[in-house]
């Protein structure tokens, strides 16, 4: 559990908004786009790192592997949801968990190699509960990138192992890779961005919510007409607002995550957003407190 006050000035903020849009973005070129130089850009990232408020990951498709991933939701008084999530967050296979703003609802991402006997899903189904939903991730959009849920080829040993320092550490540099893994870099590099190439790879920058002030933090719960899916998904992952989205099984189409500065923002970008995509219907949680962030 996160407790620690978080304390954050204009300049952290923007180098957290840049490294959500361009997680590798080289300290040298933010720099130049701050205004601030690349020790103070560099210092700065390693202070928030360090606080645990931004961390850089390599990450696959949650179904990579032969893996299922899922979302589920929760309901329950908010005594029994809060216990609930603590539960959880102790299980290894818990990607992230947190409860709603109201204190209702858990909310939890999960990757299991067994659905039917995965602790999670068999421990959350009770009578405490008033609600219970299991979505299925059937798609994920990265930034900029076309992921893929299968190998390229084939994926041996050595690339399983660089895709688990990337995990990691997203931004460790060739170097550190190189001598981690027993390979020369010059190997490292091409290993790397053949993954990215292949869209089995991407980064992405793990953003504590609260780093980035406002209030306008919310999961949005989208269902869609036949059709309109896919052009939907990418267009919500392109949009700065928007910080993860998926297709999901179950009652909704589309799931995303959405971040911005108050309620009255986020009244817009369903009310103008979504309805320029076509979105029939929407449910919207807004989001409390964090029990647990993107485990590797």
């Amino acid at each position: 559990m996160e407790s620690q006050p978080i304390i954050v000035d204009e300049l952290d903020r923007r180098i957290l908004l840049a490294l959500i849009a361009q997680p590798l973005v080289p300290f040298s070129q933010l720099a130049d786009r701050l205004g601030a130089s690349t020790a103070t850009i560099a210092a700065r990232y390693k202070r928030l790192h360090r606080q645990g408020l931004v961390r850089i990951t390599g990450r696959t498709l949650p179904g990579f592997g032969g893996r299922h991933a899922y979302l589920v939701r929760a309901g329950s008084r908010p005594d029994h949801v809060a216990h609930l999530a603590s539960s959880v967050a102790a299980y290894d296979n818990s990607r992230w968990v947190r409860i709603s703003k109201d204190g209702t609802e858990l909310m939890c991402g999960l990757v299991t190699d067994s659905p039917a006997h995965d602790p999670i899903l068999t421990l959350l189904p009770s009578e405490a509960l008033r609600s219970l939903d299991v979505h299925e991730l059937l798609h994920v959009w990265g930034v900029g990138s076309s992921l893929s849920t299968h190998p390229p080829g084939s994926i041996d040993h050595l690339d399983e192992a660089l895709i688990a320092h990337l995990a990691a550490d997203g931004r460790a540099s060739l170097r550190d890779l190189a001598r981690s893994l027993q390979v020369n870099a010059s190997t490292v590099s091409r290993r790397r961005q053949h993954l990215i190439d292949s869209g089995v790879l991407y980064f992405e920058a793990d953003v504590h919510p609260e780093a980035l002030g406002g209030t306008g933090d919310a999961m949005v719960w989208m269902s869609l007409p036949p059709g309109r899916i896919r052009a939907a998904g990418q267009r919500l992952r392109a949009d700065s607002r928007v910080r993860f989205t998926a297709a999901t099984s179950g009652s909704s189409d589309l799931v995303a995550h959405v971040h911005v500065m108050d309620n009255q923002t986020l009244l817009a970008f369903v009310d103008e957003t979504l309805a320029d995509l076509e979105v029939a219907s929407t449910t919207v949680i807004p989001m409390g407190r964090v029990l647990k962030r993107n485990a590797v």
